[in-house]
């Protein structure tokens, strides 16, 4: 969403150099959440322009989709803006699966669009493998046979019906909902080592990123504990983390000087923003802040 220039008749097309790239969740397309006018709004006080792109993965595209092909498409997007738009430098801004886009980007994407990337933020990072537990459905069977799919070489093949609540592909199925697939990022049981191998490429990066986790969101299991994952996952893409096992105390007592990552808990709100009251000024003023 480019801004207008002073004649209010003419439409600037290009915007400003800055460009926010916002990325919505399964199923999403433009317009993903409830706060996007506000954040459009604050990008134009700080100068920044405001993308949403519909990816071959927006709507139901996700089913026959991987976090391959997005960052692909994400670095012809990128590419697109500097040489048509001007662009200079970007922001991401990830909601729910639009988070793993963010994440998978910043590690497979191309260096010189990486190094072009100056904030990243996480909002919603949840594990589609945990949210699966709170839908109805023989979910071990799904995946048994699913992966018997992937591994005769028909990944592409569709799974049933009553296996997802869209259409979806044997290789995205077990992407999303096997332990350790290519989309499971956040999940509340892995290992310190395990969200270090996933998530430690952040921390070697010149950028800073927000992950902001809500304390009521209705796709994360009551058994998991929010607060504190959202401080394991910071701690895990922080780039002054030695490799030590996470220590909840330490990491609270611990005032890094120059951290990659920080986290801010919502404790009221849901997973995208729209029922806490004062979530999303608080969220978009994180951004903000972010941007400045």
């Amino acid at each position: 969403i480019p801004p207008k220039d002073d004649n209010p008749s003419i439409l600037n097309t290009k915007g400003f150099p800055n460009k926010l790239i916002l990325l919505g969740g399964l199923s999403d397309g433009p317009l993903p959440c409830p706060y996007t006018s506000s954040l459009e709004q604050k990008c134009h006080e700080l100068e920044w322009s405001l993308v949403q792109p519909i990816l071959s993965s927006s709507y139901l595209g996700f089913g026959h989709g991987s976090l391959s092909r997005d960052t692909g498409e994400i670095c012809k997007l990128m590419n697109y803006l500097v040489c048509h738009h001007d662009a200079e430098k970007f922001a991401l801004v990830g909601h729910s699966t639009g988070c793993q886009n963010s994440i998978h980007f910043l590690k497979h994407g191309e260096k010189d669009l990486i190094d072009r990337v100056s904030a990243c933020v996480l909002q919603a990072p949840v594990s589609d493998r945990e949210s699966q537990t709170l839908s109805p459905g023989d979910h071990a069977k799904h995946l048994t046979y699913a992966k018997q799919l992937v591994s005769q070489n028909k990944g592409e093949d569709f799974m049933p019906r009553e296996s997802f609540w869209a259409p979806i592909s044997a290789s995205r199925y077990v992407s999303l909902f096997d332990i350790g697939g290519d989309d499971d990022f956040f999940s509340s049981d892995f290992l310190d080592a395990e969200l270090l191998e996933r998530l430690g490429h952040v921390g070697k990066l010149n950028l800073k990123l927000l992950a902001v986790y809500s304390g009521s969101d209705e796709f994360v299991p009551s058994w998991v504990d929010k607060d504190l994952l959202l401080k394991r996952l910071v701690w895990a893409m922080n780039k002054n983390n030695t490799g030590e096992k996470f220590d909840d105390k330490r990491e609270c007592d611990k005032v890094e000087s120059d951290p990659v990552a920080t986290g801010l808990f919502l404790e009221s709100a849901n997973h995208n923003l729209s029922e806490g009251d004062g979530d999303i000024i608080r969220f978009v003023n994180a951004v903000g802040a972010l941007l400045k």
